[in-house]
């Protein structure tokens, strides 16, 4: 019989398999290997992450000086003006409370009817009786104000709506709803005892109106700039209370 010559098929050695994976665009990883690049991707999404929050704080904070700054323009001009600064909340020369201040009214300007009686928004047609501003805002009526069909003075123009806050307050003289300046970020629920307007917003008020985290203001003899006025707000941002000021 012919002997049949059959080819002989060896098992490839590990280099030459290696190689042949090679050639085949197949790439191998061992387990430390695979273990180490799990890690250093954990890694960067950690510090990635922590740049996303500096990012967050930073901006949130551009925004409350921007409008401060805005702010602080406005009350400029209202003083060359009126050759004063907006009223705030005061009695007897000292300041009762910075938070609930008339400066939107002051900064937009009202309309004022009946002698005085009565004072609205240039563009509301809500009412607010003189008699309910000294205890609400800690005034008698508005500087800047005049009767219909005149239009008031604005200083403040291109408030977003994120900007102002209509806030249902409660006093001794009864409910009256005023419109607060406000920063955009409402004041943390868990700090609910050192909130501004504890005490003051009536108890049925939606979370929003009773968290509402309005600019404060001070011009009867303020702390910081004893011959100006003191503006600022207070915010919880990363978990920090900050404070942004003109001082």
């Amino acid at each position: 019989m012919k002997s049949l010559n059959r080819p002989i098929f060896r098992k490839p050695d590990a280099p030459a398999a290696a190689s042949a994976a090679h050639r085949n665009g197949v790439v191998a990883f061992t387990l430390i290997e695979l273990l180490t690049v799990i890690s250093i991707i954990g890694v960067l999404a950690a510090i990635g992450a922590g740049l996303a929050g500096v990012a967050s704080r930073k901006a949130k904070e551009s925004t409350i000086r921007a409008q401060r700054d805005q702010l602080g323009a406005a009350i400029e001009s209202y003083r060359i003006d009126f050759n004063q600064y907006p009223p705030d909340n005061s009695l007897n020369g000292v300041n009762v409370n910075p938070a609930l201040n008339p400066l939107f009214y002051e900064l937009t300007g009202t309309i004022v009817s009946q002698q005085g009686m009565y004072y609205r928004s240039a563009d509301r047609e809500q009412r607010l009786p003189s008699a309910q501003l000294q205890p609400a805002l800690g005034v008698q009526g508005f500087v800047n104000s005049t009767e219909a069909p005149q239009r008031p003075k604005t200083f403040l123009t291109g408030l977003k709506a994120n900007q102002h806050q209509e806030i249902p307050l409660t006093s001794s003289a009864g409910s009256l709803t005023v419109e607060l300046l406000v920063i955009p970020y409402p004041w943390p629920k868990k700090e609910a005892a050192t909130a501004p307007l504890a005490g003051r917003v009536n108890t049925s008020a939606s979370a929003d109106k009773r968290f509402a985290n309005p600019w404060r203001y001070v011009c009867s003899k303020p702390t910081n700039n004893v011959a100006a006025y003191d503006l600022w707000a207070e915010a919880y941002i990363g978990g920090k209370r900050v404070t942004i000021a003109n001082w």
